[in-house]
């Protein structure tokens, strides 16, 4: 589990909303799977742009206002997107107040102090930079292990945790598990990212025990970066929040970025998870993994800040935190922030998600562009407005070629990258189509033999063969490289809604229970297939079952949607089969 790699990006491959047996139950605030929205960036599929539309996603990530409102949807909420292009910095905002149904947009006015929203895993970042700051400065080393750093202070039960070094931590390969003590549900993971303090997490660090030793694979974990931050503070005896305030925000004028409001409170713009408002998330021993509030203008001014490497105001430090120290999932990692993308073409971001928000940040050193935004909705598609950003930064062909039916009908499968990520190919009327797990298909453009494109995505898949017979696939987009090697798994046939069918089901469907309570359904189109999501849980793709008139399944086991109409063949209501049946009226759009 994560705090932030909010990403569910139609990009981000797998951070995965957890999946239990229930589609009603509570919406999740954490994603799972390493690299949040840049992992979800990855399980994007491909679609087609003509020439004129592709011009215009291009003017459009040049226009904050209009990433904006891209980046909140039909949410409510708050969104705020800050861009510094060519030596200027523009800024524009966008809200839409609770309603029953989706509300008018309405502009976030650009005087007044900024509004300031939770940023998640961004936090990370900051607390990679103290660490680069302390090697430099030479007070600490990346190979210290945390026996060297914690002598006399714990008796570890493990030696091979005793072993963990301060580099290992940083790049998420010391072993260590997304939380200590494994909890198992939700409302146990929550609660301890927002109320473990540090003699809790140094009681579990204390007791830990791991299968192997590090270094291993990269697994994301918040407990990780929370050791580090409390490492930090223990060396220097300040607290994490003194020492960013200290060494980062103070010298940089980032009034804005705080753990702990006070008196700035009121600028905490409201959270929400989908229509339902969440609460702000208050960390201690978490902190250092995701515990700051900040505005997208200070965003910009800390990713300036670190482009400036060592001539700029945080010295060598800057650069040293953008330094490759271990590979991640097709990319690479420096002090806790994510490199992608070829040496002359880099890029460093992170992401992040809490309870009620979203962030994202991106930095290009080769232009010097810096693009920070912020949304105060979990639920809210702040992916597809990076996702944009990514597409221009990282193009892709978008000239298509004829493709041999057979040739095209090879390619159907099931391609896994590890246990949590796949990526489904079928076809549909003549054109390839793809998905990851947890996202819906959509169309890929030929652009060479075995080459397709996405260029909305700016995503290209290529295809490999042993034989003549397809072996594999490599996905790249937002400069990160995805190797998938096919497997036995079937794919489902008719699972492409045809085109323009979609706006049959689109709406919202509400049934109150007999506890009095209410659940709701709310049905959007996506690339022309379904997304579904309820009050109490998240967007999640439904798939047409082959044969089965208005009926769609979920990617979690056994559970269905089947759709009804009425005499004029409108549909007018939806039957959830899972454990049962609980069928939903159709409240929007009326009739």
């Amino acid at each position: 589990w994560r705090l932030g790699s909010g990403k569910r990006n139609d990009a981000a491959a797998n951070g995965d909303w957890a999946r239990g047996s229930a589609i009603v139950r509570q919406p999740l605030a954490i994603e799972r799977g390493a690299g949040g929205m840049m992992r979800r960036l990855l399980a994007i599929g491909l679609l087609g742009l003509t020439f004129s539309a592709f011009a215009q996603l291009r003017a459009s990530v040049g226009d904050p206002a209009a990433m904006a409102a891209t980046a909140l949807g039909m949410e409510t909420g708050w969104a705020s997107v800050a861009l510094w292009r060519d030596g200027k910095l523009a800024v524009a905002g966008a809200q839409r107040v609770p309603a029953p149904d989706p509300g008018p947009l309405q502009a976030i006015a650009a005087t007044g102090p900024a509004p300031l929203y939770e940023i998640g895993s961004l936090s990370k970042v900051f607390t990679g930079l103290l660490l680069a700051q302390a090697v430099e400065r030479g007070d600490l080393a990346l190979d210290d292990t945390l026996e060297k750093l914690l002598r006399g202070k714990l008796q570890f039960a493990s030696r091979q945790v005793a072993a963990i070094t301060l580099r290992q931590l940083i790049t998420h390969t010391a072993c260590l598990p997304r939380q200590f003590g494994a909890p198992r549900d939700l409302p146990a993971i929550i609660a301890q990212l927002r109320k473990a303090d540090r003699v809790d997490l140094m009681a579990a660090l204390e007791q830990q025990q791991l299968t192997s030793g590090a270094p291993c694979p990269t697994l994301y974990s918040n407990y990780g970066i929370a050791l580090v931050g409390e490492l930090l503070s223990e060396h220097y005896g300040k607290s994490w929040d003194a020492l960013v305030h200290e060494r980062i925000t103070e010298p940089l004028g980032m009034r804005d970025t705080l753990q702990h409001l006070g008196e700035q409170s009121a600028r905490l713009v409201p959270g929400y998870s989908g229509a339902a408002p969440a609460s702000p998330w208050l960390m201690d021993a978490y902190a250092g993994a995701g515990g700051l509030r900040s505005s997208v203008q200070d965003l910009v001014t800390f990713g300036r800040a670190i482009l400036a490497g060592s001539k700029g105001p945080l010295g060598p430090a800057a650069e040293r935190m953008v330094t490759p120290l271990a590979d991640y999932r097709g990319m690479e990692i420096g002090y806790a922030i994510f490199i992608h993308g070829p040496p002359g073409r880099r890029t460093y971001s992170h992401d992040g998600l809490t309870g009620g928000y979203r962030a994202q940040l991106a930095l290009a050193p080769d232009s010097g562009e810096v693009l920070a935004a912020l949304v105060s909705n979990t639920q809210a598609p702040l992916q597809q407005m990076a996702q944009d950003w990514w597409a221009q930064r990282y193009p892709v062909s978008d000239k298509a070629i004829a493709v041999d039916a057979q040739a095209l009908e090879s390619l159907v499968g099931v391609y896994r990258v590890d246990p949590e990520l796949s990526f489904i190919a079928t076809v549909h009327d003549q054109q390839l189509y793809v998905r990851a797990r947890g996202n819906v298909f959509r169309a890929y453009l030929p652009v060479a033999a075995d080459s397709f494109t996405r260029p909305a995505g700016g995503a290209r898949i290529v295809f490999e063969r042993s034989g003549g017979a397809v072996t594999g696939l490599t996905l790249e987009q937002a400069g990160i490289r995805r190797v998938a090697r096919r497997s036995d798994e079937p794919v489902a046939p008719g699972e492409i809604l045809p085109q323009g069918k979609a706006q049959d089901y689109v709406g919202r469907y509400a049934v109150t229970l007999s506890s009095g309570s209410v659940v709701e359904f709310t049905i959007r189109s996506d690339a022309g297939q379904l997304m579904v999501r309820s009050n109490r849980f998240p967007w999640e793709p439904v798939l047409p079952l082959d044969g089965k008139a208005d009926r769609f399944r979920y990617d979690v086991p056994n559970a269905q949607l089947q759709f009804e109409r009425d005499a004029t063949g409108r549909v007018n209501a939806l039957v959830l089969h899972q454990r049962g049946e609980l069928r939903a009226p159709r409240v929007y759009p009326g009739s």
